[in-house]
């Protein structure tokens, strides 16, 4: 920037100085072409003054200078306009931006009374000059901070613009300050439409009070049709109050949305839903409770059956996570080839068989909720780094993917392992173990809480009569007392099993020991069913005999369950479908 840039206020400055001293002014750049004058000179502005004049000896020297006509003087004896100057006498005066000449200002007599002025108030009129030269240097570089703040801003919103999602600013009243191009075009409006609106005109159910974390809302069209969004707001803090907020807007993609639909058809568990009086489960109710709202790792510890992902989703609901996903995954279910891109999602074309747009993995459908790890001790060891780097820096990166993509995931983790030991056998890493054991809930199993058994099978007995649309059906005495006495290893699970199971196959209303599974009859009577076995009943033994010894041989593991299935013949849903009949 020059001071043509400001020619308006350097010319404004002239004349000042004009009216003041009574002398003439001229002001120069430094290519000594005139910007702005007054009087003689006026008419000569755009115009380059003379060559070898005191003004270029002002611009070389740096420094200012004082030629007067009438004494000796070897500058105007230099000067191309010698012999056509009318000049009495002249100062000029640096304009300087750290040690450059940017321009001069020059005082000019033409008559004998201004000249008299000037030599009599040389020093008096340096300091005057100096001070006007630091008017106008002040002047150019506010136009320059000025010129710089709205390239900025224009390069900030064509940035801003160019992003994937939409932007709201909104002030600290909840008034729309500016929005982005996508946000319009979420919106389907004009930024006139939007500006200095309340921004729950737009979104009803935006909340200003959640920060950090993305959360699902909606947008409702003129038409009524509502449009799902997930929004993330991000406070403005300044002299430590909030001003004003960012507001990121995205359209919920299909596939997020019907995560949603999926969780939303989820029932919503409650801690006041978790049937227990028992001491042991009310301690666990409590410390659940107390750690709900925190943000701290949990790993739930206990047998197979003992309610973890019912607890994992009553801590979800108490937290202030609630509004966002609960997604839940078993490790042990899932193939260790497909389980990363489960978890993690890929880009199109990661690989053979990869559908072309890409998929989200469950990390990213939890953003800002709560992921459950079931049976977390079966996760890979390939895989256990890359969970562990997540866990630490809560980002990652798609299968055949670039973009590292920031989550705000709370994790819940559960297992039926015994993780200590296969720290030590080296089957699970110890620093993963260490990140996930922040906060460990230990379950008690069914045996431990003899007095809810009762409880839980009055409560389950009443909720599968009312599925299978049975009429109402009560337990005998007897087989009351066989279910408070039986260990139960196969926990709540079990029981729920047992119980369906008698539901369907029970006629009279009444249910008896009789009625109980051949399999669970032999545990009880130690072999000795209590009727004699009809030919299913026999084949259905045999059966449960094979998988058992099959079980023992290799375990239950999902390596497991591959060996069985390949030695057996047989599909591997044929065989969860067995150890469920069976209660395996």
């Amino acid at each position: 920037m020059s001071l043509k840039d400001i020619s308006t206020s350097v010319q404004e400055v002239a004349e000042a100085i004009a009216a003041v001293l009574h002398v003439d002014v001229t002001i120069v750049d430094k290519n000594l072409i005139r910007i702005a004058a007054t009087g003689k000179y006026k008419n000569c502005i755009g115009e380059k003054i003379p060559k070898k004049c005191l003004f270029e000896f002002v611009l070389n020297e740096k420094k200012p200078k004082y030629s007067d006509k009438f004494y000796s003087n070897y500058i105007c004896e230099k000067c191309s306009a010698k012999d056509t100057c009318t000049e009495f006498s002249t100062i000029g005066y640096p304009i300087l931006k750290y040690d450059e000449v940017i321009g001069i200002i020059g005082i000019n007599s033409f008559k004998e009374e201004q000249e008299n002025i000037i030599r009599k108030n040389y020093d008096s009129l340096v300091i005057f000059l100096e001070k006007l030269s630091e008017v106008l240097l002040g002047n150019m570089i506010y136009s320059e901070t000025i010129n710089q703040l709205k390239i900025q801003t224009k390069e900030t919103n064509q940035i801003i613009d160019g992003l994937s999602y939409g932007i709201l600013c909104v002030d600290s009243k909840g008034m729309i300050k500016y929005i982005n191009k996508k946000a319009k075009k979420i919106f389907n409006t004009i930024k006139e439409n939007v500006i200095n609106h309340s921004v729950k005109e737009f979104i009803p159910n935006v909340n200003l009070e959640l920060t950090g974390v993305k959360y699902n809302a909606e947008k409702i069209n003129s038409d009524g049709k509502k449009i799902a969004l997930t929004i993330k707001n991000n406070p403005v803090i300044f002299q430590g109050k909030k001003v004003s907020s960012i507001i990121e807007i995205n359209k919920t993609s299909d596939e997020v949305r019907d995560a949603y639909k999926l969780i939303e058809g989820e029932k919503i568990v409650k801690f006041e839903d978790i049937i227990g009086e028992s001491k042991s489960i009310k301690d666990v109710k409590r410390i659940s409770k107390n750690i709900a709202k925190s943000n701290s790792t949990i790993i739930l510890r206990g047998e197979s059956g003992t309610g973890k992902e019912i607890f994992a989703r009553a801590i979800h609901y108490e937290s202030d996570r609630c509004s966002a996903p609960f997604i839940a995954i078993n490790c042990a279910s899932i193939p260790d080839n497909l389980l990363e891109s489960e978890l993690f999602g890929y880009e199109g074309g990661a690989f053979s068989g990869a559908r072309r747009e890409g998929q989200m993995g469950k990390f990213e459908l939890a953003n800002g909720g709560t992921l459950f790890l079931d049976e977390i001790g079966d996760m890979p060891l390939h895989l256990q780094p890359k969970i562990l780097r997540v866990l630490q820096e809560q980002r990652f990166r798609r299968i055949g993917g670039k973009k590292e993509i920031n989550v705000n995931v709370r994790i819940i983790a559960a297992t039926n392992r015994n993780l200590e030991d296969m720290v030590k056998n080296e089957q699970f890493r110890e620093d993963l173990y260490y990140r996930l054991n922040v906060i460990p809930i230990f379950l008690p199993n069914l045996k431990e809480r003899e007095q809810d058994v009762l409880l839980l099978s009055e409560y389950l007995l009443e909720k599968f009569c009312n599925r299978l649309e049975k009429e109402n059906k009560i337990f005998s005495n007897e087989l009351k007392d066989i279910f408070i006495k039986y260990s139960w290893p196969g926990n709540i699970r079990e029981l729920e099993n047992v119980i369906e199971y008698l539901v369907n196959i029970t006629e009279e209303k009444i249910i008896i020991p009789q009625n109980l599974p051949i399999t669970m009859q032999q545990k009880i009577y130690g072999g000795k069913v209590q009727s004699k076995l009809s030919l299913k009943s026999r084949m259905e033994k045999y059966e449960t005999n094979i998988l058992m010894h099959m079980i023992n041989k290799y375990g239950n593991d999902a390596k497991g369950k591959n060996k069985i299935v390949e030695e057996l013949g047989i599909e591997l849903s044929t065989l969860y479908r067995k150890l469920k009949k069976y209660n395996l």
